[in-house]
């Protein structure tokens, strides 16, 4: 085992231009359960044995192992910190995404949890048996990592960023209504976003769910509908929503799983996200009154210190996650037992 940590921080030396705190190598990760192949980049402390082993889980959409958007890459810059301070983290792509195989459109936070499964297994397997493996969930990527903290999971500890505590249909109305509110002061959209949620949480097949969302949305739209670029838009849109991934999402409540985790845990929200609602973060507590909730003031959704949280101010914004998330999460990590 110790050879294979060896050969880990050689392979990482020769790949990554990193500074001389940390290694990084980029691997594959097998999930024989599903039959898919991970993309992944194990970052290590280029000295000593590491205190514990994150795996790294993005939100929504198909997202890249550095989860990528508007020119961040918080992932990246949340492993090579940790590891730089002690950690190994391991990243990976989401199915369908850079060297990942799979269908994302078909995968539901179920399947996800065994691709965290699959590379938890790795790390134990390249770090040793008694290596404390724990997960960092991003968005709905927290609804997976709360999934794993449940009572018999194998993960020691479990962090969350910006993880849904409502169901998921309640979760876009709500996202939908403040984004609406602070763009023009008003939401007319929302009786229309209701019907469609509706739809999508019943069971009816999605090859009959498509037409009815297509008819609802051109209904709305009126003599807009009858442009073809706008009925391009308007089937992407329903072809979206009536994706296996999607309809799962909307369909899911985490009150049952947030009560069952019993692993050691940190639920950060920032003041100002505006995709999962800072309230999340109280529902996290009453749920589970022993999970470590904190809010930090002036972030937004990626954890990045702004002024608005709008989605827009994302990509304005220099910093790919705030010091004070970094630290928070190095902090709280170090003060584990099982990480001293």
């Amino acid at each position: 085992m110790k050879s294979l940590i060896a050969t880990l921080l050689l392979i990482g030396s020769l790949l990554t231009a990193a500074a001389s705190d940390f290694t990084a190598a980029d691997t594959v990760i097998d999930n024989t359960t599903q039959h898919v192949k991970l993309g992944a980049t194990l970052t290590l402390p280029s000295r000593g044995t590491p205190k514990a082993a994150l795996v790294l889980a993005t939100g929504s959409g198909a997202q890249n192992r550095d989860e990528e958007v508007l020119g961040h890459k918080p992932f990246k810059t949340i492993a090579e910190y940790l590891s730089s301070n002690g950690y190994a983290v391991l990243r990976f792509d989401d199915r369908g995404i850079g060297e990942s195989t799979g269908d994302p459109a078909a995968m539901t936070t179920d399947d996800y949890v065994t691709d965290i499964r699959a590379c938890m297994e790795y790390l134990k397997s390249a770090l040793g048996d008694n290596m404390p493996v724990g997960v960092l969930g991003h968005s709905q990527g927290g609804l997976a990592a709360i999934k794993l903290g449940a009572a018999g999971s194998a993960c020691d500890f479990i962090v969350t960023l910006g993880a849904p505590a409502w169901s998921g249909d309640s979760i876009i109305m709500s996202q939908s209504r403040v984004v609406s509110m602070a763009a023009v002061g008003k939401w007319d959209g929302e009786a229309l976003q209701r019907r469609l949620m509706d739809l999508v949480k019943s069971d009816t097949p999605s090859l009959l769910l498509g037409p009815i969302l297509y008819s609802e949305v051109a209904a709305q739209l009126g003599e807009m509908a009858k442009i073809p670029d706008v009925q391009k838009q308007i089937m992407a849109q329903t072809n979206a929503m009536t994706s296996a991934s999607y309809r799962d999402l909307v369909k899911y409540d985490p009150e049952a799983d947030i009560k069952a985790v019993t692993a050691p845990w940190l639920a950060l929200n920032g003041s100002h996200d505006m995709q999962v609602l800072p309230d999340n973060l109280t529902t996290i507590k009453a749920l589970n009154p022993s999970a470590d909730t904190r809010l930090l003031d002036r972030h937004n959704h990626l954890l990045q210190r702004c002024t608005t949280g709008m989605i827009q101010e994302y990509a304005t914004i220099t910093e790919d996650i705030s010091p004070l998330a970094l630290a928070t999460i190095l902090s709280w990590l170090d003060a584990l037992p099982a990480s001293e």
